[in-house]
């Protein structure tokens, strides 16, 4: 099967998701070929990359440059089995070159973005409805995302998301898990390496500098945290902002160190990962914590709600409150110890959020008690072949011209093996 990916640019889940299904699939003996932003192809090497990516104008030849990239995707799409594009941005560019293509081939849209509802303008919700009207599938960080398309695609969203595991568990899965005290070792040599002042165990953040991402919730909790702790974030993004997090979080004594490449270095350093993001759409650096069976602070929000808490546990949003603001687990006992290698709380509450903290930094029996949940939590996920398996099966029904039933929702996707 032909398979052509579009991906624009990625923040860590996208990116990883679009390598490892790639080589699965070229694995198995599929032709894949990918149109990427440049910088996103090159940070998640994205193999049988083709330069066709629009650039940024800034001089007047560029234009051509496009034109000419444009003219080229369009052949690259129409001969293609399938078309499976990642992110509003690559919706775009795909719904663009196929609109008046004949025998247009199978279009299926991954979704990542937040559901921010300050974000939903007229545009975007035209957007949603062309998208609808054109593509053979759509699955999205929630329910709550595709409920703005009003067909079948909605339906598909928990399943199609639902096996969206991050390609590295498996690997980390392999490697043994660490004791306090191996981690606080590893953390001493880092903090030398990296020349930072060690104040105590280490609290780790990780994500792009994004205003989604609230790393302010992160400064505020650590100001608070009454265990010895040093506090660092991991990523790059907006220079602004990073710029006036670096200057908020030097109270604090939160380092902002920007993107490293070995994220596996710091997870086996770490003693708790933090998670403040008013959304988690695939939630991947939660699923390779808990592989390595670092135990994990956040709010129960998207994709988070899957991953740590047990099942038939409800999460509702206060009333009148916009859903990205944070969801809240429904009642009020004991609600951070119902997380699965985790403590969930409201990470909008600075004094919850420090506490949670200090409770696993202060507590061995509860931090272990916590890593050991994480890593039988992880051990249950599908596998890379598997979750290749499904979308292999989404591709072949919906290029056989297969489509579902109105108002049907598409089976739960088995984690057993597969035949391609």
């Amino acid at each position: 099967m032909k398979i052509t990916m579009v991906m624009g640019e990625a923040a860590h889940s996208m990116g990883t998701f679009v390598a490892s299904l790639s080589s699965v699939l070229v694995a198995k003996g599929h032709d894949v070929q990918i149109i990427a932003e440049p910088t996103s192809a090159k940070r998640y090497r994205l193999k049988n990359v083709l330069p066709l990516w629009l650039v940024t104008p800034r001089r007047l030849f560029l234009i051509g440059t496009n034109l000419r990239r444009l003219r080229r995707a369009q052949d690259v799409l129409k001969n293609s089995d399938v078309i499976h594009v990642h992110g509003l941005k690559a919706a775009l560019y795909a719904l663009v070159l196929t609109t008046f293509m004949p025998n247009t081939p199978p279009l299926l849209v991954s979704l990542y973005e937040l559901n921010d509802e300050r974000r939903d303008t007229v545009w975007r919700r035209l957007l949603f409805r062309w998208m609808d009207s054109r593509a053979s599938l759509i699955s999205g960080s929630s329910l709550r995302l595709t409920a703005k398309i009003d067909r079948k695609s909605s339906a598909d969203t928990d399943s199609a998301v639902s096996f969206l595991v991050s390609p590295r568990v498996e690997k980390l899965l392999q490697i043994g898990m660490l004791n306090r005290k191996e981690r606080v070792s590893n953390w001493t040599k880092l903090a030398a390496a990296e020349r930072l002042r060690n104040r105590g165990q280490l609290v780790l953040g990780i994500g792009p500098i994004e205003q989604d991402k609230r790393f302010d919730r992160f400064v505020r909790a650590m100001q608070r945290v009454t265990y010895p702790a040093t506090g660092v974030v991991i990523g790059d993004g907006d220079p602004q902002l990073l710029a006036g997090l670096r200057s908020y979080g030097t109270d604090a004594q939160v380092s902002f160190l920007g993107w490293r490449k070995s994220l596996d270095t710091w997870l086996q350093a770490a003693s708790v990962l933090v998670i403040t993001s008013e959304w988690e759409s695939r939630g991947f650096i939660a699923q390779e914590a808990m592989s390595l069976g670092l135990p994990i602070v956040a709010a129960p929000v998207g994709k988070l709600r899957d991953i740590l808490l047990p099942a038939g546990v409800a999460v509702e949003s206060p009333p009148g409150e916009s859903l990205t603001r944070g969801e809240h687990l429904a009642g009020t006992s004991r609600e951070a110890e119902l997380g699965i290698g985790s403590l969930v709380v409201d990470t909008d509450d600075a004094d919850a959020t420090a506490q949670a903290i200090t409770k696993l930094l202060a507590n061995p029996s509860i931090w272990y008690e916590k890593q050991e949940s994480a890593r039988h939590r992880a051990a249950t996920w599908p596998t890379t072949d598997q979750v290749a398996s499904e979308w292999l099966g989404f591709y072949r029904r919906f290029q056989s011209g297969q489509s579902q039933p109105e108002n049907q929702s598409t089976p739960e996707p088995q984690t057993g093996d597969h035949n391609d």
